[in-house]
């Protein structure tokens, strides 16, 4: 049954009052994030089946078109996360503004009393406004390290996400996400490097062995 007021009606309050604080740079910052998490919460259905959206949508039905802002906050965690740092193409002024609008957006969701509470959503958007600038620049990082230092021979590769699973000054360690090594390294990264990596971070990527031992060979992602 179609929310009396939808995720869409709220979207569209939401960023009519901030038009009328914000500067124009400022408030286009706030509907491109806007935008953003709008694709990711049709795209993904967070909390709901598939049987829902097969049901939802086979009658032309959308998720911000149907669901209410209670359903809101449950969608903070993959979009600040998986999301942002996998499927998003931007920089660091993008990364930081999904963290600032989505806390902004917390808060003035408890404020209408739309949603009771959004302490949980508020904490991981202000940690996502730090750590997402955080992981693109670690990104921008390996890109330039591995395009200079990709091995040319190797034995063998994995494809993978990798969880940062020890930090030491020059050199990580890996667990794969879904293959069965238990753990890939250490792998040589410059100390600029692994002195921005925290552990537990997820880089998306390829790591070769050579004989000198593992290197990275490709990085496309790093989520917080």
């Amino acid at each position: 049954m179609m929310a009396m007021k939808t995720i869409s009606d709220v979207f569209e309050e939401f960023l009519g009052e901030q038009k009328s604080r914000l500067s124009r740079t400022s408030f286009l910052k706030y509907q491109d994030t806007i935008a953003l998490f709008e694709g990711y919460l049709e795209s993904y259905w967070p909390i709901h089946n598939g049987k829902e959206y097969s049901r939802i949508t086979g009658q032309g039905g959308t998720f911000c078109g149907t669901f209410g802002p209670e359903e809101i906050p449950g969608g903070y965690g993959e979009f600040l996360g998986y999301y942002m740092g996998h499927k998003v193409m931007g920089g660091e002024e993008t990364m930081k503004a999904a963290g600032t609008v989505t806390t902004t957006l917390a808060k003035w969701l408890a404020e209408k009393g739309y949603v009771k509470n959004t302490e949980d959503a508020q904490k991981r958007a202000k940690r996502a406004t730090k750590d997402l600038p955080a992981a693109q620049d670690l990104l921008d990082l390996l890109e330039e390290f591995v395009a200079i230092n990709a091995p040319d021979a190797y034995t063998n590769e994995i494809e993978d996400h990798f969880w940062i699973r020890k930090i030491e000054p020059g050199k990580l360690r890996l667990e794969p996400l879904t293959t069965l090594d238990k753990m890939v390294g250490p792998v040589p990264a410059p100390e600029a490097i692994t002195q921005v990596c925290r552990e537990m971070w997820d880089i998306g990527g390829i790591v070769a062995k050579t004989r000198r031992g593992w290197r990275f060979l490709e990085v496309w992602s790093v989520t917080p």
